[in-house]
C-alpha cells in the first residue's frame, strides 16, 4: 500500500497503520468507500467553511482511487483535535435545508428485507432476539408515521463512534438534527458511558423544538445497532445482554420527554416487557 500511495499521491510514508479497512499515516486517512460521495454536499461544506476533512485528488486529478479493485479516497485531517462527547454532537454544525426525510421508507425497507432473508442468518444468538428487535422497529415505524410536527433538519452523520466520523465527507449526510444525538446516545449507552442527568441537562439546553423531541424518542426506539450487526456481520451479544437495561433507559427517556410533548401511549414500555409480547406474536 505504501507504494500505491507513493504512485498515486507522491507521498513518502514511514509508518502506516491499517484499521477497519482504512490506512492511517501522518495527518492522512486513506479511506475505503463503498458508496458514492456526495460531491455537491462536500463542495457546499468547503465553500461555507464548515469543518470537513479535505479530499486530496490523485495524480489523475480524481478523488476516487482504485487499488486492488477497492475504491479509496485520501483525506487530509485539517481540523484541530476535539473531544468526542454528547455536548460536541449536540452542538455540531447545523444548516437549514429544504429536504424531505423519510425514515419510514428506509426502516420499512430494512424490516421487509431482513424478514425475507431471515433464513440466511446463521448466528443463533442473533436469531433468538430477532423477533424482539423487529417488534421494536415496528413500534418506531408506527410512531414516526403518527408524528404531527416536523423536526429541524441539519448536517448529520451516518454513524458517530469516533472523532473522525464527524468530519469524513462520506459519513456526512442531511437528516433530522436529532439523528446524530439519538445515535450517539445509543452508542454511549451500550458503551457504558452515558450519564442520564447530564443527558437531560444537555437536552434542556439544546433548543430542541416539539418535533425534535418527538423524533429523538422515535430514533432512540429504533434499533439501528441491530441492523448494523446483521449488515456488518457483528456479534449481537453486547446488545442482547442489555435488553432489559435499555428498556429501563427508554422508560426514563419517555417519562422525561412526555413532560414536554405528547407521544402516543406505549403500554409495553410503561408496564410490560416488549420481549414477551413479540415472542408470543411470532410463536403464534
Amino acid at each position: 500500500m505504501k507504494n500505491a500511495i507513493k504512485y498515486y499521491y507522491n507521498i513518502d510514508i514511514n509508518d502506516l497503520i491499517f484499521k477497519n479497512d482504512n490506512y492511517y499515516f501522518d495527518n492522512y486517512i486513506l479511506k475505503m468507500v463503498n458508496v458514492p460521495i456526495d460531491i455537491e454536499l462536500y463542495n457546499y461544506l468547503i465553500n461555507n467553511n464548515i469543518n470537513v476533512y479535505r479530499i486530496i485528488n490523485n495524480k489523475n486529478n480524481e478523488y476516487i482511487t482504485i487499488i486492488d479493485n477497492k475504491k479509496y479516497i485520501l483525506l487530509y485531517k485539517n481540523i484541530n483535535k476535539i473531544n468526542l462527547n454528547l455536548k460536541t454532537v449536540i452542538n455540531n454544525n447545523r444548516i437549514e435545508v429544504d429536504k424531505e426525510i423519510r425514515w419510514d421508507i428506509l426502516w420499512k425497507n430494512k424490516i421487509d428485507y431482513f424478514e425475507q432473508n431471515i433464513v440466511n442468518i446463521k448466528d443463533k444468538e442473533l436469531l433468538s432476539v430477532y423477533p424482539y428487535y423487529i417488534g421494536l422497529s415496528e413500534n418506531a415505524l408506527r410512531l414516526f408515521n403518527e408524528k404531527e410536527f416536523d423536526g429541524t433538519k441539519s448536517l448529520s452523520h451516518k454513524r458517530i463512534e469516533c472523532v473522525d466520523d464527524l468530519f469524513i465527507p462520506s459519513n456526512i449526510i442531511i437528516d433530522y438534527r436529532v439523528r446524530d444525538i439519538a445515535e450517539f446516545i445509543k452508542y454511549s449507552f451500550f458503551a457504558d458511558s452515558i450519564n442520564i442527568d447530564e443527558l437531560f441537562y444537555l437536552l434542556d439546553n439544546s433548543n430542541l423544538n416539539y418535533g425534535d423531541y418527538y423524533l429523538l424518542f422515535v430514533r432512540l426506539l429504533f434499533p439501528s445497532y441491530f441492523f448494523d450487526c446483521i449488515e456488518h456481520n457483528k456479534k449481537i451479544t453486547i446488545y442482547s445482554s442489555k435488553i432489559n437495561q435499555y428498556e429501563l433507559f427508554l422508560n426514563k427517556i419517555y417519562s422525561y420527554i412526555t413532560k414536554y410533548i405528547k407521544i402516543p401511549s406505549i403500554e409495553w414500555l410503561i408496564k410490560d416487557s416488549i420481549i414477551n409480547q413479540y415472542y408470543l406474536h411470532y410463536l403464534n
